[in-house]
């Protein structure tokens, strides 16, 4: 695949107002019980800006926060703090109790599970007209609403005749390509997709990933695409943000990231990707040194960075080569405080572990 060629047609949206745009979200849930005051931060100080038609993928390891952060987006959980700015303007201010038609018109999510999220008791053509008639997008007569219908499932690339069938009657791809086709009937502007490929076979994967870039491309549409799929978001992603223990850790250019990554969190993940030009399997030491340095770093890699310096109290961030780039990393010596997300690293052995198990015969 040739990725100059994807890179080069990301849109421009310097100059422009961001689609959606997040400053310092915070979620936190209580734990305990009725009466405690203990709480559970699943979210801290999150930042995030997508522009008009462009695709942000978000990445991490279970547990990280990226549903959450896509949940609290979406207005289906309450942030702690911050704000969501959509076309410049706060939905928490304007929105104060719950989320308003207008809003849902302008962003909509698509989940994970295609099948969970359609009622099986209906069938395919309930799910958008009731789309078009709440978001009043269908015409005024049954005629402009039954050629909308079929417009949406041209648009999606199914036949009309699926209209009419039960959602366990189509294919894993068909159901999530539904999902869209009803998110579509919304007109939005902006859609959250919380891994719409990942229970899907790998053979239909490319087939939606393609579709989410035609509706890039086509209708301007701005997209957060959160993934565990690295190769994905490389694919499809005109940037990418690394999320760790509910923060953001990294965020530029998917090729620019992925290639050079800088954040020892990154680095893990991408030596976890399975890769033929490696030979053998990732060195569990080199991992262990790496989650070390996620963990508990004593020094950082920008040290004496003229821009920004250094402080393990506050999530500085170091601007990482060309800066059309847009890349950035948080400070090294920055690490979660007790109480933040929950994720995978505590798990892995420690490095003097490694170093003893590489050496025992």
């Amino acid at each position: 695949m040739n990725h100059a060629v994807l890179s080069s047609s990301r849109p421009d949206v310097s100059s422009q107002t961001p689609a959606l745009e997040v400053r310092g979200l915070g979620k936190s849930f209580p734990i305990g019980g009725l009466l405690s005051r203990q709480s559970f931060r699943a979210l801290h100080g999150v930042d995030l800006t997508i522009g008009r038609g462009e695709i942000v993928a978000l990445v991490g390891e279970s547990g990280s926060g990226k549903s959450t952060l896509a949940r609290c987006v979406a207005r289906l959980e309450k942030p702690s703090s911050g704000a969501i700015l959509l076309d410049g303007v706060d939905v928490l201010n304007r929105d104060r109790v719950h989320a308003s038609r207008a809003f849902r018109s302008q962003l909509q999510m698509v989940f994970q599970d295609p099948f969970g999220s359609l009622n099986p008791a209906h069938r395919v053509e309930h799910f958008l007209r009731r789309s078009l008639a709440i978001h009043r997008t269908g015409g005024s007569s049954d005629t402009a609403t039954q050629q909308r219908l079929e417009e949406l499932m041209t648009t999606v690339g199914l036949q009309a005749d699926i209209l009419n069938s039960y959602p366990h009657e189509l294919s894993g791809g068909q159901r999530q390509r539904v999902a869209i086709a009803r998110t579509l009937a919304v007109e939005p502007r902006v859609i959250l997709a919380d891994e719409p490929t990942s229970m899907l076979d790998v053979s239909v994967r490319i087939g939606v990933l393609n579709l989410m870039r035609k509706l890039r491309d086509e209708q301007g549409i701005s997209m957060l695409y959160i993934t565990h799929d690295l190769a994905s978001a490389r694919y499809l992603a005109d940037r990418t943000a690394v999320m760790f223990a509910g923060e953001l850790v990294e965020e530029g250019e998917s090729l620019d990231l992925l290639a050079k990554p800088a954040h020892p969190y990154t680095q893990l993940l991408v030596s976890a990707v399975p890769d033929p030009a490696r030979a053998g399997s990732y060195d569990p030491v080199r991992r262990a040194e790496l989650r070390q340095a996620v963990m508990a770093s004593t020094s950082c890699a920008f040290d004496g960075d003229p821009n920004q310096t250094c402080s393990a109290e506050e999530p500085v961030r170091h601007r990482v080569g060309d800066p059309e780039n847009r890349h950035w990393v948080r400070c090294h010596l920055y690490h979660p405080r007790a109480g933040a997300g929950g994720h995978a690293l505590a798990a892995e052995p420690t490095l003097a572990t490694q170093r003893t198990a590489k050496q025992t015969p």
